[in-house]
């Protein structure tokens, strides 16, 4: 008599236990954590996009070594991107990273590693260089920001600090806690 009580508290416990196992395995939050591992549905390597404006001009021009979508979250997984944000009357903004990601809407880049943005001037000279290592580009918006720390380089000028805001169109850029300046004065003569 003793057997089967043991017995049948195994197979009990053994019910619980694979009742337990299946409400985990089946449970949202699984199903969550399962999606996050799942495999791209389509890639690219070497491709450039072209965004126009309403105007039929290019807006902004987009390259990456690689890109991966990924359709459990409509996102896209971008290595070694490069934008080129047209300006009307201006020089084009340019900006380059390690790594990016693009949401479903197309609307936020988000951007990590070796992140830069600048301007030339006709000749090829860069006149502002943005240095940081995570930012956010508002694409419809012309619109950048970074809560990290970054630096600005102009000619005769630079500029560190942490957190920072950039209104494309203007080249205007806003320091959110400045650190420190440091100015060239040029040749003493």
């Amino acid at each position: 008599m003793n057997q089967r009580i043991a017995l049948l508290a195994v197979l009990v416990a053994a019910a619980i236990t694979t009742a337990w196992l299946l409400r985990q395995l089946t449970s949202p939050e699984a199903a969550g954590e399962a999606r996050t591992f799942q495999d791209p549905d389509y890639y690219m390597e070497h491709f450039t996009t072209v965004t126009m404006g309403d105007d039929g001009q290019p807006k902004s021009r987009l390259q990456a070594e690689y890109m991966a979508h990924y359709p459990d979250n409509d996102t896209t997984e971008l290595v070694a991107p490069r934008m080129r944000l047209y300006r009307e009357g201006r020089p084009p903004m340019n900006v380059s990273a390690d790594k990016g990601w693009v949401t479903q809407d197309s609307q936020v880049i988000l951007l990590r590693g070796d992140v830069r943005m600048w301007e030339e001037d006709e000749s090829g000279q860069r006149t502002l260089e943005v240095t940081t290592s995570a930012a956010r580009i508002l694409v419809d918006d012309d619109y950048a920001e970074t809560d990290e720390p970054a630096t600005i380089v102009s000619r005769d000028m630079t500029i560190s600090g942490t957190g920072m805001r950039a209104w494309f169109p203007d080249s205007r850029l806003e320091v959110l806690k400045h650190e420190k300046t440091i100015i060239d004065s040029g040749p003493s003569g």
